[in-house]
């Protein structure tokens, strides 16, 4: 990431309250976690501890420790001496972590086409259902909850927890592609095509139409960044 501005404009901080019976730094990760993911808090964008501790009104303690972990997952970028801010969409790292949901998640799906458990099938059929009525209603936090639902039933049924585990981390900086998509495109629906496709390869007992369904719908976020790049989008990492 460029080196950004020391007169980058602090940003207007989402609030999210803090429960004084439970551990503040988890709270505070957590809540600034989602507003990046989501670009409730935009890439590129400056954060402070010291902001941050007076939205939620704590010390800069727990704070920090929540920064720490978002640098862990790539989320912020610290530069010594000018600040932390929000990390840019790294291409390269989108690029690995859909190599990484195409393999675990594709094998996943053909597995379970191959063993075509029927609880399996209405689990993830009531959670298309529920898709479909938040794409209707316009509901892209319920549309993407349930699109985390169908990903997450898939491996959990299977009992694929650390399969799950790998896929889960790789997830993180596609959401904000996902994100991005639906600004970009308003393409609600489209996970929801793709997840019919991905049960129908299920439903059919075929595990490589399973498979390859899952692989078209996890590198529509590769083909969608890929367009927007050319554009030099602000929120990017120039390659």
């Amino acid at each position: 990431m460029p080196r950004p501005s020391r007169a980058t404009r602090a940003p207007q901080l989402p609030a999210f309250a803090i429960d004084r019976t439970l551990r503040a730094p988890e709270q505070v990760y957590r809540g600034l976690r989602e507003a990046i993911v989501s670009l409730a808090i935009a890439p590129g964008t400056a954060l402070s501890e010291g902001d941050v501790a007076e939205a939620c009104s704590i010390s800069r303690t727990p704070v920090r420790e929540a920064f720490a972990r978002l640098s862990e997952e790539q989320l912020l970028d610290v530069f010594p001496n000018l600040g932390t801010f929000v990390s840019l969409i790294d291409p390269q790292a989108i690029a690995e972590a859909i190599t990484i949901r195409r393999l675990l998640e594709g094998e996943a799906a053909a597995r379970a086409a191959a063993k075509a458990d029927p609880e399996l099938l209405r689990e993830m059929s009531a959670i298309l259902a529920r898709h479909e009525q938040a794409v209707a209603a316009g509901d892209a936090v319920q549309a993407y909850a349930c699109d985390e639902a169908f990903h997450h039933t898939l491996f959990a049924a299977q009992k694929l927890s650390q399969m799950w585990q790998s896929v889960s981390r790789a997830r993180t900086h596609l959401q904000r592609v996902h994100h991005l998509r639906i600004a970009e495109r308003g393409a609600l629906g489209d996970a929801l095509e793709q997840h019919r496709l991905v049960l129908a390869g299920i439903e059919a007992g075929t595990p490589e139409a399973a498979r390859t369904a899952m692989a078209a719908h996890i590198d529509a976020h590769g083909r969608f960044l890929s367009r927007i790049a050319d554009r030099k989008h602000p929120y990017i990492r120039a390659e």
